[in-house]
């Protein structure tokens, strides 16, 4: 067994990630299932995760390579079993996949794309639940359902018009 010193950074983090899991892939699955799973990989990046191709698209993480290749292996990660990472915190996140620090998996799970993104299935659990709520009669779940109906998208069609209008003048009265 080969031990070594903890990753300093995210590049790090996923270097020895990948390594690891290349590693398990070899020794468990033997070689000829690992080459054809990398062949299933490059046929399914056409069916990658909304998640990680707004990640690759954002232009904040394209200014930073490294931090960006780190939350794509972390979203990666986290969609493995995405159900059950839902509602995981960042420490809960850490204990499961160490491969990241506790902070790296707190940026990556408040990082705006990846927020509004597990917010979206959470608010569609919600629904669901208050749905069934309704179905069986439960008085909270109209309150539960009004909530989120005032907590949805809004959308602002408003435009503000300001018009100066000139002073009044009396003149034309004077003839």
């Amino acid at each position: 067994m080969v031990y070594l010193r903890p990753p300093k950074n995210i590049l790090e983090q996923c270097i020895l990630f990948l390594f690891v899991w290349f590693y398990d892939k070899i020794m468990l699955e033997g070689g000829e299932k690992v080459a054809k799973n990398v062949k299933k990989v490059e046929k399914s990046e056409e069916k990658e995760s909304k998640l990680i191709i707004n990640l690759r698209n954002d232009e904040k993480l394209k200014e930073n390579p490294d931090l960006r290749m780190g939350y794509i292996s972390m979203a990666s990660m986290f969609l493995d079993d995405f159900s059950n990472n839902l509602y995981k915190t960042s420490i809960e996140m850490h204990e499961k996949i160490p491969y990241f620090t506790i902070d790296a998996w707190r940026e990556f799970l408040n990082y705006p794309i990846v927020r509004k993104y597990i917010k979206s299935f959470k608010d569609e659990k919600i629904n669901v639940i208050a749905d069934q709520g309704l179905a069986e009669g439960d008085k909270s779940a109209v309150s539960i359902k009004k909530a989120m109906q005032e907590g949805g998208p809004q959308i602002n069609n408003s435009n503000i018009v300001l018009i100066r209008l000139p002073e009044k003048r009396e003149d034309f009265l004077e003839d």
